[in-house]
């Protein structure tokens, strides 16, 4: 028979998928026969209302009980990895389903740009804000799920990782490549948590990969793109991503020589110790609150980062000079300029569309690459944790020449 414990899991987990489909209803629309509400952003209906109180009464009402019951139940511990795996699984599912498909449909009509804002009438410093605004909006969903993601990453996984941290060569690449497929990182967040990762033993292949392969790789980026972008332009970003991620950086790592730093954290607000929580996550309910926790706190810094710099994004191109063009002067200006410009995860996505749609596809392919992957804050967060400015100097290089290939391509 089901414990006790077994069966507040089962509730909190059933709770949990409803809160999430009603989540992916509001985005999509296809669960019930009439929305009195549609926009670009999302649908809506009473029952809406009525799903998502059912679903996190529910949910809050199963970890409640959970709390109670777990302390004196043997099989609790035993528990934490399923429910861990369980809940990525319904994220992974959730993120799936949203596909970017409402997205898509607004890019098709001209409305994640312009179109929309000269409806209604936004002009001068208004259109970067309203742009910035659009953008967020159409990817709502999949920040939201990107975030949920990331927490849950950074609180159980890191403490079964242990032996992979330590991998040099391209082992370690590869494993770091993966660690950061869940994080929806900027290059300047994932690499504000490289001091930690130095403590933890991380080899310099594991942290480049990372630090790299979270703006590059993450899976809402590789959404984003395949739903967004045109086929050549997403195949190249998700193909940029990994050999910027796996190839180069075990490249780099093994053309500098090593050393050992002893790191100390620049900013403790994405630590992954202090992300983590307490050391002891020996129950269920102990995770289910580390994961929000987490959550929560990386929502703090990525959100808001995420529309600023799309806001800055969107400014720069409307100041571009008339004299920016689609050639290999201009491919190699945005690949320089776009190697130390910081801009938030998936911002590089509207800012390439809006070149593509102006016809300039060499500097789009170029940003595409640079953007997300590396930027002078990362560069020097980056190098204080590892005390190594040649190996990052030489991996900057590296970015850049890869995204000036990639522009080359596309001229």
């Amino acid at each position: 028979m089901p414990t006790k414990t077994s069966a507040a899991l089962a509730g909190f987990v059933s709770f949990l998928a409803i809160t999430l489909l009603t989540i992916v209803d509001i985005r999509r629309g296809f669960l019930f026969a009439s929305y009195p509400v549609r926009t670009l952003f999302y649908v809506l209906t009473p029952a809406h209302a009525a799903m998502l109180t059912i679903g996190l009464a529910g949910a809050y009402a199963s970890y409640a009980s959970l709390r109670r019951v777990e302390a004196g139940a043997s099989d609790a511990v035993r528990m934490v990895r399923p429910l861990a795996f369980i809940i990525a699984a319904l994220l992974v599912v959730d993120l799936f389903a949203y596909r970017g498909v409402p997205a898509a449909r607004s890019i098709a009509a001209g409305r994640v740009n312009v179109d929309w804002l000269n409806a209604f009438g936004v002009t001068g410093w208004l259109r970067p804000a309203a742009q910035a605004t659009s953008y967020l909006l159409n990817v709502w969903h999949a920040t939201f799920i990107g975030v949920l993601m990331s927490g849950l990453t950074l609180t159980i996984l890191t403490r079964w990782i242990g032996p992979y941290l330590t991998r040099q060569g391209l082992a370690g690449s590869i494993f770091g490549a993966l660690f950061a497929l869940p994080q929806p990182f900027c290059s300047c967040c994932s690499s504000v948590m490289a001091p930690s990762l130095v403590r933890r033993g991380a080899s310099t292949n594991f942290i480049l990969a990372f630090v790299l392969g979270a703006p590059m790789l993450n899976v809402t980026t590789i959404v984003l793109a395949i739903a967004l972008l045109p086929a050549p332009f997403a195949a190249l970003r998700i193909g940029a991503g990994a050999a910027i991620a796996v190839i180069v950086t075990a490249v780099v790592a093994r053309l500098v020589p090593a050393s050992a730093p002893a790191a100390a954290p620049w900013f403790r607000g994405l630590d992954v110790d202090a992300l983590a929580g307490a050391p002891g996550i020996d129950r269920p309910s102990k995770m289910i609150a580390a994961w929000l926790r987490a959550s929560g706190r990386i929502a703090i810094v990525l959100v808001p980062t995420l529309w600023i710099w799309s806001v800055v994004a969107a400014m720069l191109f409307q100041l571009m000079p008339p004299a920016f063009g689609n050639n290999a002067a201009t491919v190699v200006v945005a690949a320089v300029a776009g190697t130390f410009f910081m801009i938030s995860t998936w911002s590089e996505i509207p800012m390439a569309l809006a070149l593509i749609q102006s016809g300039f596809n060499g500097p789009a392919a170029a940003l595409l690459v640079v953007l997300p992957a590396i930027s002078l804050p990362c560069m020097v967060l980056l190098g204080g944790a590892l005390q190594r400015f040649r190996l990052i100097a030489t991996l900057s290089i590296a970015v850049m020449l890869v995204g000036v290939a990639a522009g080359v391509l596309f001229l």
